[in-house]
């Protein structure tokens, strides 16, 4: 679950420093399925030491990202406290995050009008016993996610998926931080997809420009062309607002993906700068992300906008 913004974070610090209750929006399904997409996440100010493994603490990256994971370790290195977090549907190792990182713990959860206080009762049981069993549901979800792509690109999955979904799927933009937009994709009100589309405007950034970020679609419903239907709005509202180019980060075995792009005009490209930090993060997560781009002027979305 990961939120942007330099001023973000500091009000966010500000706010806890001050022994206050920060409230925000989850966005993203790294922590699925205890926290979900929409989720208005409360987060409390919290000492170091009182951390527990299982606990969901809210921590800034050095990427200037603010992230919500869980703690699967604790330990002491070099005299400092250092917390091993991982999304509960992240299939890597895990992140050391420092003491000096954390602004605060999530406390409780507010999901169509409930609270979910996750540090307490049954709900603390629940999520102890699924830390026990994580090992083996992410070998699961390994093998499972290797399959399901070869079952969702048969044309005979793809002509029952479309004919078993009777309700209209509504793609809806909403507001996004800085000069960009989210984009929902939804069905019967529950959203099914979502990605942003921002554009960075510091010349001495290696993301400057227009970058795609967060692409999520519901596992039920790929294979029926809601990604690249999601990656084609992007690109022309990108091409509305001036954009030559449009760039995004996919890891590199994620084939379908991959493949998806490439159909969609996008080439790989390297980015001095973003692909030594891939490298660390591949080190940390033992996958590799690329870096891939489309031309929106010669593969004819400027002109189709134009037209």
């Amino acid at each position: 679950m990961k939120c942007r913004g330099i001023e973000l974070i500091d009000l966010g610090k500000e706010i806890l420093g001050r022994g206050n209750c920060l409230r925000f929006r989850a966005q993203g399904g790294s922590m699925y399925p205890f926290i979900r997409d929409g989720d208005v996440l409360e987060i409390t100010p919290v000492n170091g030491q009182k951390i527990k493994r299982g606990d969901v603490i809210f921590y800034r990256v050095k990427d200037k990202h603010m992230v919500a994971h869980r703690v699967i370790k604790k330990f002491t290195q070099n005299d400092k406290s250092v917390f091993v977090t991982k999304g509960d549907s992240n299939m890597g190792k895990g992140e050391k995050v420092y003491l000096e990182q954390i602004l605060g713990r999530v406390t409780t959860i507010e999901r169509s009008k409930r609270r979910i206080r996750i540090n307490e009762g049954l709900n603390r049981l629940i999520y102890i016993f699924y830390l026990r069993i994580s090992p083996f549901l992410t070998k699961v979800r390994r093998i499972g996610g290797r399959l399901l792509p070869h079952i969702q690109s048969l044309k005979i999955y793809r002509t029952l998926a479309k004919r078993l979904i009777k309700e209209e799927i509504l793609y809806q933009w909403e507001s996004s931080e800085g000069s960009g937009k989210c984009l929902l994709v939804k069905r019967s009100d529950k959203i099914i997809g979502r990605t942003t589309i921002n554009n960075f405007l510091k010349t001495n950034s290696p993301y400057r420009g227009w970058w795609v970020f967060g692409m999520w679609v519901n596992w039920r419903y790929r294979g029926l062309g809601v990604g690249r239907r999601l990656t084609e709005m992007l690109c022309e509202f990108a091409a509305k607002w001036g954009a030559s180019e449009v760039k995004l980060l996919v890891f590199k075995d994620n084939k379908p993906a991959v493949n998806l792009y490439r159909k969609l005009g996008f080439n790989q490209i390297s980015i001095p700068q973003i692909d030594e930090e891939l490298r660390e993060e591949a080190k940390k997560t033992r996958r590799q992300r690329i870096i891939m781009k489309k031309d929106l002027l010669s593969s004819g979305v400027i002109r189709k906008i134009r037209s």
